[in-house]
């Protein structure tokens, strides 16, 4: 199996774990927490994810592509690793007497002031994950089975831990507890790859692309959690509750379309840097049919089941969510397409300022349609918000794109996805004159939708994509004569 074949396989093991951790912790958490405990914790942790991000000032995407360039000298990457580490430590303590200040001075944070503790020593912790080193050198098997242990001992500490309400600050100090063992792992195994040193560290130009990446980064925050921050000031912690639910599910399905986001950009960084135009084309090509292939009936199957999905997930509790579901279920496609043309285009080809003025638009869309919607919508508003904002952000990447690299969009496989996607409530339909439990709907309705759109890509469409990932399998060789 080539190298790139392995880091997919490794990093979609990594995704399926994203999915599954979610639909194990979930559906407890929110029923031991309710609605105001859950919008109390995601309304911290939204707030905290702009401190997060600010400390990280870009190195998570500019570290990959940095250490990619120089993954084949030990010395050159040890110097880069001990230089943005460096950094990364610098902005992380300004971070934290910023938040410490603002949580000390604000009545509605210091109501949950120990929320906001356990916040900073996740700001702290996370300067020595450095998942960026790891990915910069493919070493994606590691980061994969690290991650899939972690996840595991923070499941058993979740049903062993959280019983009540009370127990509020110990559900979200599980997310420290997996901060502290990533990066003490981290931390060991870097120590074996590379000499780390902050003696002779030259920083001056590393700032002026990573303040850019920032700014992209700062931005686009802005208008992802932004709308969960209005959101609780406008309205309550209750209608906080019931976005974060909709919102969390449909990011579930966020991991599986950005498998590919992680693996590729090292690969398009030295292909672009080489001028193997028809290597590039050829990844991209495939990474948007990849992202049409998932998406779409992704999105479908999550608004065909948005209320047995709110009712198994979260519980008769959030059935308000059901709506803000259905609609924010279609920002995978977005968000997907985003990927690609941001990451594995714009950014590999050094386009960081495309990128952020892009961002720069989505915050201005994203404020206006916010303010706007949410006094009379509530999370609905919210819903609608974030994907007007995802949607005009990507044509806007993708026209950024397109300029400076044509790569042909797949206009009749996503005719074809919408189509075969649409079987979805037919099946639906059939699967509730049998049973109307929400699991048993789910899963029956998932495992035909899923088997009917993969038969009908594969016999009816010919999808050559999807024959050719299939026909790698030993057993379904055969599928290279269709």
């Amino acid at each position: 199996m080539s190298g790139l074949k392995k880091n997919i396989v490794f990093n979609t093991l990594l995704s399926v774990s994203q999915i599954l951790f979610p639909l194990v912790t979930f559906p407890y958490a929110s029923r031991i927490l309710g609605p105001e405990g859950m919008g109390a914790v995601n309304f911290a942790d939204n707030f905290i994810t702009y401190f997060l991000i600010f400390s990280a000032l870009g190195i998570p995407l500019y570290g990959v592509r940095e250490i990619a360039k120089v993954k084949n000298d030990s010395i050159a990457l040890g110097k880069v690793y001990s230089e943005l580490i460096f950094i990364h430590l610098v902005t992380s303590l300004i971070s934290i007497l910023i938040l410490l200040g603002i949580s000390l001075s604000s009545n509605k944070l210091f109501a949950n002031f120990e929320l906001y503790q356990i916040g900073m020593a996740i700001l702290l912790g996370n300067v020595f994950i450095a998942e960026w080193f790891f990915q910069g050198i493919e070493k994606f098997k590691y980061i994969a089975i690290r991650t899939v242990v972690i996840r595991l001992f923070t499941i058993v500490l979740l049903f062993a831990l959280v019983h009540s309400v009370a127990d509020r600050n110990t559900y979200y100090a599980l997310n420290l507890v997996a901060t502290v063992l990533a990066a003490a792992t981290n931390m060991y195994s870097v120590s074996k790859l590379v000499k780390i040193s902050f003696k002779d560290l030259k920083l001056k130009h590393h700032l002026k692309p990573l303040f850019i990446i920032f700014s992209n980064s700062i931005i686009t925050t802005i208008y992802l959690v932004f709308d969960t921050i209005i959101l609780g000031f406008l309205t309550s912690d209750v209608y906080v509750g019931y976005y974060s639910a909709s919102m969390r599910i449909s990011k579930i399905s966020l991991a599986v379309i950005g498998v590919l986001s992680a693996v590729l950009l090292p690969r398009l960084t030295v292909a672009f840097k080489e001028e193997n135009w028809i290597t590039a084309r050829l990844l991209l090509h495939k990474s948007i049919n990849f992202v049409v292939f998932l998406s779409i009936p992704i999105a479908m199957g999550t608004y065909c089941l948005s209320a047995e999905i709110i009712r198994l997930f979260a519980g008769e509790k959030y059935l308000p969510a059901v709506s803000s579901l259905q609609i924010l279920c279609f920002i995978v496609v977005f968000v997907g397409m985003a990927q690609v043309f941001a990451h594995q285009i714009l950014l590999p080809l050094h386009q960081e300022r495309k990128i952020l003025y892009a961002s720069l638009f989505g915050v201005f869309v994203s404020l206006g349609l916010n303010f706007l919607l949410i006094p009379i919508y509530k999370q609905n508003g919210a819903a609608i918000s974030s994907l007007a904002t995802e949607f005009s952000v990507t044509l806007l990447l993708f026209f950024f794109s397109f300029k400076l690299f044509r790569v042909k969009f797949p206009i009749l496989e996503t005719l074809q996805a919408l189509v075969t996607s649409a079987s979805f409530f037919l099946i639906k339909m059939l699967v509730l004159k049998i049973s109307g439990v929400p699991i048993v709907v789910v899963i029956i309705t998932v495992l035909l939708s899923g088997l009917v759109y993969l038969a009908m890509q594969v016999w009816v469409w010919k999808n050559k994509n999807v024959l050719e990932v299939l026909a790698g399998f030993g057993p379904l060789k055969f599928l290279q004569k269709i």
